[in-house]
């Protein structure tokens, strides 16, 4: 799914989370030449100056491959589930033209991840393949991934991403060995060394 994809769109509600979730990915697909857009539905202000947030993923998402990068103005920690928020992310549906979308999880603690989650299910419903991921507040309980992504090859250029979001240095999750822990668990799961996981939300295979 994700290694046939021609233009891939990550969608996150707040600087950091497209790294999080699907960094290992986008880093491993970026080796392949896959076109690959960043959108993000906040500057992640409520938790530092928001110039330096955005400039953190840029620089993150640049470790990774990813050059092309979008933010939206939505207020952080109140993403709304609305037209607005529907008609933002329906815009990149219709300028990139994605094969496949990774977005957040529905099944998360915080309400903007939650929030985009269900958004971005109205907003890419033409978008052949859509897959959720994991960040630290997914609800364990209730997300259960069907789908993994070998990230062996890219575990370091990760941590060296998240090292770029030094404002946000105080939470653990952002630690490099919380990174290849998540990960080393998702790959006992896959059975290869590490991996990232998901959630698929939809699958159309075309011919």
């Amino acid at each position: 799914m994700v290694h046939k994809a021609r233009t891939i769109l990550a969608v996150g509600a707040h600087p950091d989370d497209i790294e999080l979730g699907c960094g290992g990915t986008l880093c491993m697909v970026g080796k392949s030449g896959h076109k690959v857009v960043a959108v993000y539905l906040t500057k992640g202000e409520k938790e530092y100056d928001a110039k330096v947030r955005t400039r953190e993923s840029i620089a993150a998402l640049q470790v990774l491959g990813v050059k092309e990068v979008y933010f939206g103005d939505f207020p952080d920690t109140r993403v709304p589930d609305s037209f607005e928020a529907v008609d933002f992310l329906e815009q990149f549906a219709k300028k990139c033209n994605p094969d496949l979308v990774l977005t957040h999880t529905i099944n998360d603690m915080h309400q903007d991840h939650r929030h985009v989650g269900w958004v971005s299910i109205s907003a890419f419903r033409n978008v052949p393949k859509i897959l959720a991921y994991e960040t630290p507040r997914v609800r364990s309980a209730t997300f259960s991934p069907t789908y993994f992504v070998d990230v062996t090859g890219c575990i370091k250029k990760k941590g060296e991403a998240l090292r770029c979001h030094v404002s946000q240095n105080q939470k653990r999750y952002l630690a490099y060995e919380s990174t290849v822990n998540l990960a080393s668990f998702r790959g006992s799961q896959a059975g290869v060394p590490a991996a990232e996981a998901y959630e698929v939300v939809k699958y159309l295979e075309k011919f």
